[in-house]
């Protein structure tokens, strides 16, 4: 597995949540850029970005939730990424193929 961030953002899992969530990632070319994409949208919409993030995870599969926390602590959104579920690692475990492997890419992000 490649830890890079064209695999991360290549993942179907990680696309369908940005477009989800209103985030366009397409012209993402690195983990800074992604991070600095997501910290500048929320800043232009006055916190409105995670608003939305906040309302489209309560309706989140099992499998979807820890992408969605995944791609928030890799734009420097941890604090709120763990304030989304109090039982991420429970369901961690239940999270196979893509949806796992988007996780652990923006966990060893380099």
């Amino acid at each position: 597995m490649s830890y890079d961030f064209p695999a991360f953002i290549a993942l179907s899992p990680v696309q369908q949540m940005a477009h989800r969530c209103g985030i366009d990632i397409r012209n993402c070319r690195s983990w800074g850029n992604y991070r600095d994409l997501v910290v500048s949208e929320n800043d232009r919409t006055s916190g409105a970005l995670i608003t939305r993030i906040k309302k489209e995870a309560d309706c989140l599969s099992t499998g979807e939730k820890p992408v969605l926390q995944a791609m928030l602590h890799a734009a420097d959104f941890s604090r709120f990424a763990d304030g989304l579920s109090k039982t991420t690692w429970s369901t961690l475990d239940r999270t196979y193929g893509d949806h796992a492997t988007a996780v652990a890419l923006a966990i060893l992000r380099q």
